[in-house]
């Protein structure tokens, strides 16, 4: 078993402890400082056309315009995305290079779960059920809770 396999039920039990303190306080903790940071100094980028409309944050089939974030670690790619025409709108996405997979989640700046999708190259976005997405979710939301906190210490 590898080391990353071993550590997923720590990090699941993590994740919904995370989801249940939240809860338990009325919200996640704010994402304003990351997405402030990244509408300063982030390259600029487009979400796909397709992704946009399953999301919703497009009623047409053009790529939308953000400025992001960008972690690479080995064949997973990370992205943190804020929608210029709406900065109330953040997209987070996590592509698998080797398995060609993408999960998306359409969120808050304050770390609302509003919507989720998944897809593979070439096939159509699936939306995802929000309750059955919520450790995966935490477990994005804490990673990018995590770069904000390393920015931070590092000013």
């Amino acid at each position: 078993m590898s080391a990353i396999a071993g550590r997923q039920p720590r990090r699941m039990i993590v994740a919904l402890a995370m989801m249940a303190s939240w809860s338990a306080h009325g919200a996640a903790p704010s994402l304003a400082p990351l997405v402030d940071a990244v509408l300063a100094q982030g390259p600029r980028s487009t979400l796909p056309a397709h992704l946009s409309v399953v999301l919703g944050i497009s009623a047409a089939e053009s790529a939308t315009a953000v400025k992001q974030a960008v972690v690479r670690d080995g064949h997973t790619v990370r992205t943190f995305n804020v929608r210029l025409a709406g900065p109330g709108d953040v997209v987070l996405m996590t592509v698998d290079e080797q398995d060609h997979a993408t999960r998306a989640y359409l969120i808050t700046v304050s770390g609302v779960l509003r919507k989720a999708v998944s897809y593979r190259a070439g096939a159509p976005a699936m939306q995802r059920n929000l309750m059955a997405v919520r450790a995966d979710y935490a477990s994005e939301l804490k990673f990018w809770l995590d770069v904000e906190q390393r920015q931070a210490a590092a000013k």
